[in-house]
C-alpha cells in the first residue's frame, strides 16, 4: 500500500519561518564581523588624546607691568584712571609718607592703565599704586593648572585656547601660588590657590584690550593608539 504525502499549509510556513530565521541569523553575523573589524581597525589605527584642560587669561607681551610705591605711605591723590593711555614718566599718583611728605609716582612704561590703588590706601613701599598694560608684543596666554597634572606638562605642548587659535608651552612653573599673589598685577580674573601657571606663546598677534580676557585652554599631552592606551592602562592594573 502506497501512501501519499500531502503538503500542507503549515509546513510551508514553518519552512519559510526557519528560512528567516537563517537569513537574519547570517545577517547579524555580518553585522558583529563589521562591528570587530571596525573596532580592530580603529584600535590600531585610531588616535586618543590625552589633553590637560586649564583655564586663564590673555598677555600682550611679557604681561601686565605694575608700578610700585617708592616708599611707604599713604595714597594721597590718584591722577589717572583705568583704560587711560601712559607713558614713561607720566604722574600717576601721590604718595603721602609718615612725615607728610609728598612724593610723586610715575609711569615705567607705555601703555594702557588697568587699575590703580585707590586714594587713602596705606602702601608698603615696593606696593602696587598701578598697573599698565604695554600693548605691545606677542600674545600669551597665562593658564592655571592643578597639582594633579601638572607633571605631565613640558614645554613645546600643543595648546588649544579659546577665541586665540592655537600656541605652545612655553614655560611651566616649578611651585603652586595663590590668588592673593596675583591679585595685585591680575585682580580677580585668574584664581590659581594652589594651582600652577603655565605661559602659553600663541601664534597670533595681540589686538588692543586681549589682556586679561578669560580664555581656557586644551593642552595636548600625548596622542596616542586605543590599543597601546589599553595595554598601557592593563600594565598598571
Amino acid at each position: 500500500m502506497t501512501t501519499t504525502a500531502v503538503e500542507t499549509s503549515g509546513g510551508e510556513r514553518i519552512d519559510e519561518l526557519v528560512s528567516t530565521v537563517r537569513t537574519k541569523a547570517w545577517l547579524a553575523a555580518v553585522a558583529l564581523i563589521l562591528v570587530a573589524g571596525c573596532g580592530a581597525g580603529w584600535a590600531w589605527l585610531g588616535q586618543v588624546r590625552d589633553v590637560v584642560f586649564a583655564s586663564g587669561v590673555l598677555v600682550t607681551g611679557t604681561g601686565p607691568v605694575p608700578v610700585a610705591a617708592p616708599v611707604s605711605g599713604s595714597l594721597a591723590e590718584v591722577f589717572v584712571t583705568a583704560g587711560q593711555e601712559v607713558t614713561a614718566g607720566t604722574p600717576l599718583a601721590v604718595l603721602s609718607d609718615a612725615q607728610g611728605a609728598r612724593r610723586v609716582v610715575t609711569g615705567t612704561s607705555s601703555g594702557r592703565v588697568i587699575r590703580t590703588a585707590a586714594p587713602g590706601t596705606a602702601l608698603a613701599a615696593g606696593a602696587v599704586v598701578a598697573v599698565v598694560d604695554p600693548g605691545t608684543g606677542p600674545l600669551r596666554a597665562v593658564l592655571t593648572v592643578g597639582p594633579e597634572r601638572i607633571g605631565s606638562l613640558t614645554e613645546g605642548q600643543t595648546v588649544a585656547v579659546t577665541g586665540a587659535g592655537t600656541g605652545k608651552v612655553s614655560a611651566v612653573d616649578a611651585y603652586p601660588t595663590s590668588t592673593d599673589r596675583l591679585r595685585p598685577l591680575y585682580g580677580d580674573t585668574l584664581k590659581a590657590d594652589g594651582r600652577y601657571l603655565v605661559t602659553v606663546d600663541l601664534d597670533r598677534p595681540a589686538w588692543p584690550g586681549a589682556t586679561l580676557t578669560p580664555v581656557a585652554g586644551e593642552i595636548t599631552v600625548a596622542v596616542v593608539r586605543p590599543v597601546d592606551a589599553l595595554f598601557k592602562e592593563a600594565g598598571r592594573g
